[in-house]
């Protein structure tokens, strides 16, 4: 993959030609970490704490994309939380940091799964999201991006309530009694 592909990535999450996600702008993050491998790579290979730390960012910039993709589908405000976390994440000066903020909030990422109305797209995009948080490679954050660049143009972004073949309304004494 490419920074080009990963600025893409954010770039239709957001639905801007101007994501406001690094300081540094997107294509530099990415750039960042390709640096930090390859002098790794000359290094013998074993991974330094600048390649961990980059690669962090540009994981969380992965996972930005995916529930921001998913915040823009839901529209709630504990879905804004969570993304509110990543990006916090996203300011760390190291991965110990990173891990800190998050592991902190850890919580807020659970309101995610807490809709009422499931659509088949947000559960791919959450799914999406959680393997961005897996990835342990380059080679498994290029994928994603990858599929991410594939999936974003298809969602359909007025499917906010619920499935198309949902079109029978809930019984509104069924959503009391809950």
């Amino acid at each position: 993959m490419s920074a080009k592909s990963f600025e893409m990535l954010l770039e239709l999450a957001f639905d801007t030609d101007k994501p406001e996600v690094y300081e540094e702008g997107a294509t530099t993050a990415y750039q960042q970490f390709e640096k930090a491998f390859r002098a790794m790579q000359q290094k013998g290979g074993k991974p330094t704490e600048d390649v961990n730390y980059h690669f962090e960012r540009l994981r969380l910039g992965v996972a930005i994309a995916f529930v921001q993709a998913f915040v823009r589908l839901a529209d709630n405000e504990k879905s804004h939380e969570a993304l509110g976390v990543l990006r916090e994440a996203l300011k760390a000066k190291n991965s110990r940091e990173i891990d800190k903020i998050v592991q902190k909030q850890i919580a807020k990422f659970d309101h995610l799964y807490h809709e009422i109305f499931v659509n088949e797209q947000r559960d791919y995009l959450l799914g999406m999201f959680e393997r961005s948080l897996d990835a342990s490679s380059r080679e498994e954050l290029d994928e994603l991006i990858f599929q991410g660049l594939e999936l974003l143009p298809e969602v359909d972004w007025d499917a906010k309530g619920h499935d198309e073949d949902d079109s029978e309304p809930l019984d509104e004494d069924f959503l009391k009694s809950l």
